[in-house]
């Protein structure tokens, strides 16, 4: 199984993931195992939280791994406001490689 890592960047809004869910789905449906790359995210809006969301969704269902490389703070404390830390497997005290868990 091969690697995706997906840069965030330092902002992540809805400008930005328009296209992001079907590339997403294409890697999931070829077998690769997506990584994002969340360490530089100063600024990140509901509607990007709501398609991580749903493909981390996705991927549990298909019991494929997702990665979560050093989130930043501003990327963990706006996924805890939203209620999305724990769903997303996501901890305030983890900075470093966060893996999926699909094994509940």
């Amino acid at each position: 199984m091969s690697e995706v890592v997906i840069d965030c960047g330092e902002m992540l809004t809805i400008a930005g993931v328009g296209d992001l869910y079907a590339q997403l789905l294409t890697y999931l449906a070829e077998g690769k195992t997506v990584s994002f790359d969340c360490s530089k995210i100063e600024r990140i809006d509901t509607a990007s939280l709501q398609i991580l969301l749903a493909y981390a969704k996705e991927a549990q269902t298909r019991s494929a791994p997702l990665n979560w490389y050093k989130p930043s703070d501003t990327f963990i404390e706006n996924a805890a406001l939203l209620g999305l830390a724990s769903t997303l497997n996501i901890q305030q005290d983890n900075q470093s490689l966060f893996q999926w868990s699909t094994k509940q």
